[in-house]
Formats: structure tokens, C-alpha cells, sequence
């Protein structure tokens, strides 16, 4: 959408599609981060949407969640939008979007074929579309995940040795893994804690659907861990933080209420997981070492 939104505005008159798969929402950048006095009265701490989607998914229920999720807080500019990856976009964007494009095509690309002079885009489904001289189509398909990279746990047998990447998920971004599990590491708790792993490009390509809410759950269920091992400061000092946002006040608030409730939440979670491991036979769980 980034690259959409700057060929579009940037060249404005120049023709611009998008290939949009099955279609994707976002959350809605209004609705996560208002500006001004909306900041002291307006929007939803992030903190307080993943503990909400924690509460509600259950590990079968992608679905009901996602509706609630996309209803709530999202916007979307195609006619379909089941798919979702922790994206932002806010209204104006969207109807910038939306406005500037000239084709929204709801398909996959496979190939771009030469054919008498002319340059056509072949879908999954079958069918073909030419690519008009001076125009732009912007691929919103087939890049996330691709490579298959082999496993790695998040710590060393040793426990010498952190690996951050998305074989041996911890959190749901790897910024946030890097962050928590140094610290972890440091302080010779990792695998004293220990934090759940999910093998996330095996989740993903078993269903994109489940992924989104198991990560958001994932990340809700270590934290919850992560929090009652280490010193209040590791969290107060997180920049990574969202929720920074917003006037201490209100974060005060979100903090206050996620360490009044993470521990009664902590089963529900760990259950969720669990049953996304034994539906799809995915990686997911405590760490086994050697």
C-alpha cells in the first residue's frame, strides 16, 4: 500500500494497478494512533487490542476473530478482505488509494510473459492481463515468507547462543525477540522461563487465516512469562513500545490493567497454542534440549 500510495500521489495521471490476491486489511491508523488531544481521549492502546484478541481466539475460531478484528479496527480498499499482517493504514490513505487506482485485480501473479511485443501478466487462475505502455502494476502477492530457511531454536543447548528469526518464533516481530530474549540471556532466565517457539513460515503456509492470531497470541502468552522474570525497567525502557503513543497517563493505565490480568489469561493462551500445534502439526511450544 506504501508503494501505491506514493506512485500515486507522486504521478498523479499515470495509470496504476494493484494485484491484491484474496485482499488484505489493515489496522486503521486512526483508529490505533490519533493525533492531537485524540491521543488523551481517542483511539485504543495496541497493548489492549492484542490482549483483546488473545482473549477471543481460541486457537479454531480465525474466522469470528478476524470479523471482529477487521470490524472494529481496520479498514480495507478491495471487495474481499480476509488476510491480515499487522499493517497500518490510515483513512486518508486508503482513500487515496482508492481513488488513484485505475484496476484492482483480485488474483495471484505467477509469471510475466513476452508475447508478440507486449508484456502480460499470467494469474493462478489462468487468466492474463497485457500491460499497457507507461503504466505501473503494483505485485501485492507472493512476497512474505518465501525463503526456506532451516531451524534454528532460540537458544543454543548451551544457552550460549540466542538465534532471532521466525523458525523459532518467540514474539510476534523479530525486533521484539531480539529485545526480550538479549535480556533473557543476560540474565541466565531463558531457560528457566521458558518461552513458547512457533515454527511461523510452516504456520503460514498451512494457514494464513490462523497466523495473524496465533502470533498475537504467542506474543501475549511469552510476555506474560517475560514479565515475571525480568526487572520492571527492561519494559519501561522498551522503545519498541506502541503504546508510547500515548500520554503516560493513559500507557499507566494499560500497564496497570495488562499486570492485573496476564496471569489469569496465561492458560487460555497456552491452550490456544497448543491447539493450533495439534490442528496443524506445527512446531509450537515449550523448547525440548538436548
Amino acid at each position: 500500500m506504501d508503494t501505491a500510495h506514493a506512485l500515486i500521489t507522486e504521478y498523479p495521471g499515470r495509470e496504476v494497478n494493484l494485484v491484491a490476491g484474496s485482499g488484505t486489511f489493515f489496522s486503521n491508523r486512526n483508529r490505533l494512533f490519533p493525533v492531537g488531544g485524540q491521543r488523551w481521549w481517542g483511539g485504543t492502546l495496541v497493548t489492549g487490542i492484542f490482549m483483546e484478541l488473545g482473549r477471543r481466539f481460541d486457537g479454531t475460531n480465525e474466522t469470528d476473530v478476524a470479523t471482529w478484528l477487521r470490524d472494529t479496527y481496520g479498514t480495507w480498499l478491495t471487495p474481499t478482505a480476509g488476510n491480515y499482517l499487522l499493517g497500518l493504514l490510515s483513512e486518508s490513505e486508503n482513500e487515496a488509494i482508492a481513488t488513484g487506482l485505475n484496476e484492482v485485480i483480485m488474483d495471484h501473479v505467477v509469471d510475466a510473459v513476452d508475447r508478440n511485443g507486449e508484456t502480460d501478466l499470467v494469474f493462478r487462475s489462468g487468466s492474463a492481463k497485457t500491460i499497457q505502455p507507461g503504466s505501473w502494476i503494483v505485485n501485492c502477492t507472493g512476497y512474505m515468507l518465501r525463503g526456506d530457511h532451516p531451524y534454528e531454536p532460540y537458544v543454543s543447548d548451551s544457552g550460549a547462543v540466542v538465534s532471532v528469526q521466525p523458525r523459532s518464533a518467540t514474539l510476534h516481530l523479530t525486533s521484539y525477540m531480539g529485545y526480550f530474549l538479549t535480556h533473557l540471556l543476560f540474565l541466565d532466565k531463558l531457560r528457566e522461563v521458558p518461552p513458547y517457539e512457533l515454527d511461523a513460515p510452516d504456520l503460514r503456509k498451512k494457514s494464513t487465516a490462523v497466523f495473524p492470531y496465533t502470533l498475537g497470541s504467542l506474543a501475549m502468552h511469552n510476555l506474560s512469562l517475560i514479565v515475571d522474570s525480568v526487572p520492571n525497567k527492561v519494559l519501561l525502557d522498551c522503545g519498541l513500545d506502541l503504546d508510547r503513543w500515548y500520554p503516560l497517563l493513559r500507557r499507566m493505565i494499560g500497564t496497570a490493567r495488562f499486570m492485573l490480568t496476564h496471569r489469569r489469561g496465561r492458560e487460555h493462551l497456552r491452550q490456544t497454542l497448543d491447539t493450533v500445534r495439534e490442528r496443524f502439526d506445527v512446531r509450537c511450544g515449550p523448547l525440548s534440549y538436548a
